[in-house]
């Protein structure tokens, strides 16, 4: 790599991966997972991982659902208990179920539980239906009441919904996945929605974005170029995160792809303090690990 952003002393940087998954295929929960992707369809457990995050410094990781259930929650977490690199979860209920706040509340005896991932669907579904509406209101203010970091996986579509919601509940802490999904690689024109979309959601104090899922997202790096730069004009150094989205990633590349891939995308010109945020700082604070900046 001749970028010297891409090399600022490899050894000596610290990353919090505020985006990982591991599943276990025998668990049965992930529908989403098939045969016919070989890449995915096996086993990816923190053993797999781990020679490679202390190869690259990575001192922690907040491993996010792969399955919309309390059990792989828990799963997860027992994970945490094994493997100490795993410093957070951010697990996958059903903000409908009349189960929801039960769930919370079982979770909640773990230290490692730190936030619930939603869909964007969910809160289109609520901008149609009165009494979703009302469901994912007291979901969203439970969670706010809880401290807990809202995870969303949304396209342009949804933004505007999200915004809409959040600015409801201002204390509760969300984050953005995977730049929002702009679409960057298909090589359509840019949706104005997603550029209205995070306008509004960066308005709201609360709101961060992860700067995750780049490898699947585009197999080059100049189409996301300027969604990484708008994401940074409108939310700054201190509102967003790195995160691998590993093994996902692991269709388009290695995790050695993915920290390059971010690197490179920085802006130039970034202090010391505002890297330590992207890099680690700003998950430690948004998702509740202590010592955040």
């Amino acid at each position: 790599m001749s970028d010297g952003r891409r090399c600022r002393g490899r050894a000596r940087l610290m990353y919090v991966d505020s985006h990982v998954h591991f599943w276990a295929l025998s668990r049965g929960d992930y529908g989403w997972l098939k045969p016919s992707n070989p890449v995915l369809y096996r086993d990816y457990l923190p053993e797999h991982l781990l020679p490679k995050l202390q190869e690259r410094g990575v001192e922690g990781v907040i491993a996010v659902q792969a399955a919309p259930t309390e059990a792989e929650a828990r799963f997860l977490l027992e994970l945490s208990l094994r493997y100490p690199i795993v410093v957070g979860v951010s697990a996958g209920l059903d903000p409908f179920a009349a189960t929801f706040a039960a769930s919370i509340e079982r979770l909640r005896e773990s230290p490692a539980f730190k936030g619930v991932r939603l869909n964007g669907s969910d809160f289109l579904r609520a901008q149609a239906d009165e009494e979703a509406r009302s469901k994912l209101e007291e979901a969203l203010r439970l969670m706010e009441r809880a401290r807990l970091t809202l995870d969303v996986l949304l396209r342009p579509d949804a933004l505007a919904a999200v915004a809409e919601r959040l600015s409801e509940t201002p204390a509760l802490r969300c984050v953005v996945n995977h730049l929002g999904c702009p679409g960057a690689g298909s090589g359509e024109p840019r949706d104005a929605r997603w550029s209205e979309g995070m306008k509004r959601l960066a308005a709201l104090p609360s709101v961060s974005a992860k700067l995750s899922g780049m490898l699947t997202l585009s197999e080059r790096p100049e189409p996301l170029r300027p969604y990484v730069d708008e994401l940074f004009d409108r939310f700054g150094s201190a509102r967003l995160l790195f995160g691998s989205d590993w093994p996902v990633a692991l269709q388009a590349g290695g995790y050695d792809d993915v920290v390059e891939r971010f690197e490179s995308l920085l802006p130039a010109g970034l202090g010391a303090d505002e890297l330590r945020l992207l890099r680690a700082g700003n998950a430690r604070r948004i998702y509740g690990l202590g010592d955040g900046e």
